[in-house]
């Protein structure tokens, strides 16, 4: 057996127990019947191959056709709660069932497969945005399930594609390079699914796709107007409430947990936080948990803590979160402004300023100006 021929065969073996993983654990059927189209697309090349099949029939050039539209149900589910594969998502198949029957010759199944993929890709990069979006809107813990790692993987992609269309290019003058090249681009395949499967399994686990009902909240935040007169009304006496009873400490904070506390519906008080603050309800969060982070580095009664620990007590629940976040709201990071507060403290301390006060005394609660 052939080096190429190995690598398929082991591809088409990992690509099943991926598919299988994932459907029997329900974790992603979309993608796990993407993987199942690899694995299947790499038995067909090494049949196509090891029996010598005649071009009429080869069917190889219809599995192209099959992973736009895997990736835009792959990522469809990734975003809506909701949006599970049914059976009228087999219209998306067409295109493929079309070369098997008719079997065009190349390169014309690929070029007509062109505006299909960039039009699924497209669709993909929308339902990504969206969701980007609007998942700040609803949690506080928004990074946790931000969708940037799909972006990465795309862009892996990509430059899987740029160096199989090289190995293409240069197959004529570098013969023997081939086989290996194009076994090179199918382990990278591989290892591109195990990863989504691995990274897909964490983010439905954080329950990261947004609900209807979140969906419809996130909207009406988003439009929401600063001269909403009931909105504001209703953001003194929810800010009121969240400052009051700290419950920006909870780390996986949601706007339902808001609107239970308040009363109301999330749609009224993603409103009402947007029009009152000015900012999605994430920022709105995250704003009072710097705040606290500040206080608790200017407090002498957390001189012996760690930066880590104090964006913990605040409610981060990420070090990269809570790092982003710091800078992108103070415009320095925060092991800085740390070392800052630590000889402010010693100046103090040193000028005897910090004497007189209670060393035991609670943080306190953020500037309700500084939202």
């Amino acid at each position: 057996m052939s080096l190429l021929a190995a690598v398929q065969l082991l591809a088409a073996y990992q690509g099943g127990l991926l598919a299988a993983y994932l459907l029997v654990r329900r974790i992603s059927p979309s993608l796990g019947l993407l993987c199942l189209v690899f694995s299947a697309h790499m038995l067909a090349n090494l049949v196509t191959t090891e029996a010598r099949l005649p071009p009429h029939a080869n069917i190889t050039s219809a599995f192209g056709l099959l992973y736009g539209p895997g990736l835009w149900l792959f990522v469809r589910g990734l975003c809506y709660r909701d949006a599970r594969p049914r059976w009228r998502d087999l219209l998306h198949a067409l295109p493929a069932l079309t070369v098997i029957l008719l079997r065009p010759a190349d390169p014309w199944p690929q070029l007509a497969g062109l505006p299909l993929l960039v039009g699924y890709l497209v669709a993909t990069g929308l339902a990504l945005r969206d969701h980007a979006r609007l998942a700040g809107q609803v949690r506080a813990d928004d990074d946790r399930v931000s969708l940037r790692w799909v972006r990465h993987a795309f862009y892996a992609f990509v430059m899987i594609a740029a160096l199989d269309i090289a190995r293409s290019s240069f197959a004529a003058r570098l013969p023997g390079l081939d086989d290996p090249g194009l076994a090179l681009v199918l382990i990278a395949v591989t290892i591109l699914l195990s990863t989504l499967a691995w990274r897909t399994r964490t983010h439905v686990r954080d329950r990261g796709a947004l609900s209807p009902r979140s969906l419809e909240a996130g909207r009406a935040g988003a439009a929401s107007k600063g001269d909403d007169v009931d909105a504001l009304a209703d953001f003194a006496r929810i800010d009121a409430i969240v400052r009051a009873q700290e419950v920006w400490r909870e780390p996986r904070l949601s706007l339902a947990d808001i609107a239970r506390l308040a009363g109301g519906t999330t749609r009224d008080v993603s409103r009402a936080v947007n029009a009152g603050s000015g900012h999605s309800f994430s920022a709105y969060v995250n704003g009072m948990r710097i705040d606290a982070v500040d206080a608790m580095m200017a407090d002498p009664a957390y001189a012996d803590a760690t930066l880590l620990s104090l964006a913990f007590e605040a409610g981060f629940n990420s070090k990269s979160a809570f790092n982003r976040l710091y800078r992108e709201l103070r415009g320095e990071t925060p092991s800085r402004a740390f070392a800052d507060a630590a000889t402010a403290r010693k100046q103090r301390e040193d000028r005897g300023e910090d004497k007189d006060k209670n060393q035991g005394a609670d943080v306190p609660y953020p500037d309700p100006g500084r939202p």
